[in-house]
């Protein structure tokens, strides 16, 4: 099925324009052919046929009108419906006054999760017969224009939501208790702490970041030197021309986060999901995916076509190497949770993947604490694993899956796995992270539920993941809580930080009597 892709022009490219005056507006069922936009560093992006695309809304409209301003709200709601189907929104705005300034600024503050162009001449709005905002062009998979017409009434969101559904073809037992003799008490017991100690704090990371909307995806280190390191992106919407890299510091001995740094900012490349670590020789890693689909992305889309990328730094996160393809290998895969240091001295790194057309999970190994990188085993049982080492030297994973977590085995250092089977634990299809703390027992952060991403909730396993206690909430309001990373630092504590409604990133730190000393007696 051909959809729509925008190709970046290049001087060996020949663009089209269309002028409004001199030629007649294309009619229903015609083809629309090559026409170009401006994005916001004013560059001409060529839109053209693509199999990535299903069809494509031309979606006009001005930040300058209440026209627009009253329909916003339903054009969002159709934009969810019809995302899922493949269609993907472009915003334009066909008039030389507005900015891309203005228009970032306006999408930004409207919550817009479609990109806005600018057509100054009117060029693109003449050629498909677009005369007032807000109105939309529909361009079916052939490239032609299956329907045109006004947004501002509900008649016409009926019509133009009937021409897409018309043009669119659409995871013990028990110890028994011996009795003590009363003439032999046997030997002093020593002092137990029964009711221990608790310790929990949480801070956001930040307010607000200039230039950007919403935020996400965050994963936490801690650097050789006790610094605390997090990690997320952030820009306009999920898949954004702007999503943008975000790394934070916690000095070692401080309670507060230093402002955020942009440490790496699209289009050209566009950053996707990063994941921070420490190695076996204290060197810090940023792996992150480029976003390879061309532009622009739908909102929340393009996971599917990511490449691998890597930096590191020798001084805690302070400098950086170059950007390089990781692994030097085409291999589409996105980062989601750090990667854990076996008792062999190898670095076992899991990823979200596609190989060979299957989507699912691999595992790369890292040889010496990272020095030499190789693929490892591939499942399709689930996403996004999490992963630790059992006292046997075995691996355990959990894997993203609705509505329960998958989980599976390996028995050779991350070569070869066991067919996934169903956890206890239930999920709706969110991100999860899993640690194991210094001893041994195993600390797992999810959304404890099929439908939500709230609750987002912690659970302990003594026994390594065989089974799991009563899980604990994190947060419980309505809203997104999502996309977790958990730690223990040096100094046993945990460190999970976890996308707060999009808004922000936010960090807890507590200790495991947190987890099992629900209430002292009084």
């Amino acid at each position: 099925m051909h959809g729509f892709r925008i190709l970046k022009s290049v001087a060996t490219c020949c663009l089209v324009f269309f002028c409004s005056s001199a030629i007649a507006a294309v009619e229903l069922g015609q083809s629309v052919g090559e026409f170009s936009v401006l994005d916001a560093r004013d560059k001409p992006l060529a839109v053209t046929t693509s199999p990535e695309r299903t069809a494509i809304a031309l979606v006009f409209l001005s930040a300058r009108s209440d026209a627009v301003d009253k329909s916003l709200q339903n054009i969002s709601t159709l934009y969810r419906k019809h995302r899922r189907l493949g269609v993907v929104y472009i915003g334009i705005c066909s008039n030389e006054v507005e900015s891309a300034e203005e228009l970032g600024n306006f999408a930004r503050d409207r919550g817009l999760i479609f990109t806005i162009y600018r057509d100054p001449a009117a060029e693109v709005a003449g050629k498909l017969g677009i005369t007032t905002n807000p109105s939309v062009a529909l361009i079916d998979s052939a490239g032609k224009l299956a329907h045109r017409g006004g947004l501002e009434s509900k008649a016409g969101l009926l019509a133009f939501d009937a021409a897409v559904t018309n043009n669119v073809t659409p995871r013990k037992k028990e110890d028994s208790i011996k009795p003590t003799p009363i003439a032999h008490p046997g030997e002093k017991q020593k002092k137990l702490d029964n009711f221990g100690s608790l310790s929990f704090s949480s801070e956001l990371l930040f307010e607000r970041i200039p230039d950007a909307s919403v935020y996400h995806c965050s994963t936490i280190a801690e650097a050789a030197n006790g610094d605390l390191l997090c990690l997320w992106y952030g820009g306009s919407y999920e898949s954004a021309d702007d999503q943008t890299l975000f790394l934070a510091r916690r000095r070692a001995g401080e309670r507060a986060w230093q402002e955020p740094q942009a440490i790496l900012k699209g289009p050209d490349p566009l950053p996707g999901n990063g994941v921070i670590f420490v190695d076996g020789h204290k060197r810090v890693w940023i792996v992150w995916c480029r976003m390879e689909s061309v532009r622009p992305i739908g909102r929340g889309q393009g996971w599917d076509k990511c490449r691998l990328m890597a930096r590191v730094s020798t001084d805690h996160g302070l400098t950086w190497s170059s950007d390089t393809e990781f692994l030097d290998q085409k291999l589409l895969a996105v980062p989601r949770n750090p990667p854990i240091l076996l008792s062999s001295g190898n670095l076992v790194l899991p990823l979200e993947a596609i190989v060979d057309g299957v989507e699912g999970s691999i595992f790369l190994i890292g040889a010496d604490g990272g020095k030499q990188w190789r693929r490892g085993g591939f499942t399709p049982g689930g996403s996004q694993p999490a992963v630790i080492q059992r006292r046997d030297k075995s691996l355990f994973a959990l894997m993203r899956k609705a509505p329960r977590l998958t989980q599976i085995e390996s028995r050779d250092g991350g070569d070869n796995w066991s067919q996934a089977t169903p956890s206890s634990l239930r999920n709706p299809d969110s991100g999860i992270s899993m640690t194991q703390l210094a001893n041994g027992h195993a600390v797992v952060v999810f959304n404890d539920t099929e439908l939500n991403r709230t609750p987002l909730s912690i659970a302990r396993s003594i026994d390594e993941g065989h089974t799991w206690e009563t899980p604990l909430h994190l947060e419980s309001n309505p809203g997104e809580y999502s996309y977790p990373c958990v730690i223990q630092t040096s100094d046993g504590k945990i460190h999970i930080t976890y996308t707060y409604r999009r808004y922000s990133i936010k960090h807890v730190e507590l200790n495991e009597d947190w987890l099992t000393h629900i209430e002292r007696p009084n």
